[in-house]
């Protein structure tokens, strides 16, 4: 799997971990709110294979994060709200001699809200399998290797062209379920393995006082030939995932379960597809007074394929991860990540260049 995108789900992970955290306010006026927020992660990686005492230095992954947040009350009920978040890379050069590209909009949309009639917004987003899959998604560095973990694929990750309404207490009338809908427009002038026909999804939370959480989402879509452009009627993409946290004194647990049909990996070679993905993920973590984090997660990603009335399993991901995290204050904390990866080599994945190594991951982050 490319590692050099592993990073670009940690920001959101930092923030979300670390309850101290609070954004730059630039402007404040009337409940009119401008925000900044960001991260700078100098970090290294290693590796070392199976059985093998020797550490072999890998990549600098060194990145930064800004986003800029803002709110606009129209009339008491009424607010209008926009984000937008950048990434750059530190470890290329100034003057690139291809087309590989180190600066990134992750994130961009516009919306509005009104009282407990929820809100809408447009744009670059989240799709709404993130919002199950986000609870296993607090190992530092290294995030798993998995379909559901992958940019620019359907309503998995961050995408383009996605119309989100959400309603956090369901028209104020049940404290702690929420709802999302989501609707994506057909994207076009992409790689063939990033193209997308217009789908559907939504996503159900009930979030108890108790600390027990309880997530379901799921999407469905249209694939497109590459080619042509034209919908590929037998060949529909859906996916669903379910999951589950306890957060409550200092413990985390979160489990995922998800499964996929015709979802394209991005590290599969042009315009091909797995038939069947399946996830078992799950992650434990306690967080000690004095800022000290461990955390064991394990992931468990397999992918199908038919050829004819045969099926074939191939191993997309299996690995062990052994994370801790030390926050000096809300602002600068540091970790290190030891992923165990249990796959086997086989034709698949020396095809597909699935790396089998062990990795090692360590860093300081600076957070704002």
């Amino acid at each position: 799997m490319n590692k050099k995108k592993s990073l670009s789900i940690l920001i959101p992970m930092l923030f979300a971990t670390s309850s101290a955290v609070q954004a730059a306010e630039i402007f404040n006026k009337n409940g009119n709110k401008l925000e900044l927020y960001g991260i700078i992660n100098p970090n290294h990686e290693f590796s070392n294979s199976f059985l093998s005492t020797k550490i072999t230095p890998k990549e600098d992954n060194t990145n930064a994060i800004l986003g800029l947040s803002g709110k606009i009350n129209i009339t008491n009920k009424l607010s209008s709200y926009a984000k937008i978040e950048y990434k750059t890379d530190f470890f290329m050069p100034e003057e690139l001699m291809n087309q590989q590209q180190n600066n990134t909009i992750r994130l961009g949309y516009a919306g509005l809200k009104y009282g407990n009639l929820g809100s809408i917004d447009y744009g670059r987003n989240y799709g709404v399998i993130h919002d199950v899959e986000s609870l296993i998604n607090r190992a530092p560095y290294i995030k798993n290797d998995s379909v559901f973990a992958y940019n620019d694929n359907y309503m998995v990750g961050r995408n383009s062209s996605l119309l989100t309404y959400r309603n956090d207490n369901v028209f104020g009338l049940i404290d702690g379920m929420s709802f999302a809908l989501q609707y994506q427009d057909e994207t076009k002038n992409r790689h063939p393995s990033q193209k997308n026909h217009s789908g559907w999804g939504a996503s159900l939370k009930y979030e108890s006082d108790s600390g027990l959480t309880a997530i379901g989402s799921c999407f469905t879509s249209k694939r497109t030939h590459s080619a042509t452009g034209k919908i590929l009627t037998n060949e529909s993409v859906n996916s669903y995932g379910l999951g589950f946290k306890y957060d409550a004194n200092n413990i985390y647990f979160a489990a995922f379960y998800g499964a996929a049909r015709n979802l394209t990996p991005h590290n599969i070679h042009t315009s091909s597809y797995i038939n069947e993905t399946q996830n078992i993920e799950a992650i434990a973590e306690y967080t000690f007074k004095s800022g000290f984090r461990p955390s064991l997660s394990y992931l468990d990603s397999k992918g199908y394929n038919m050829h004819g009335s045969k099926k074939s399993e191939l191993g997309l991901a299996k690995q062990i991860n052994i994370s801790t995290r030390y926050e000096f204050n809300k602002n600068i904390s540091t970790y290190m990540n030891y992923k165990i990866n249990l796959l086997k080599e086989n034709d698949f994945i020396k095809t597909n260049k699935i790396s089998t190594d062990n990795i090692i991951g360590a860093g300081l982050v600076y957070q704002f």
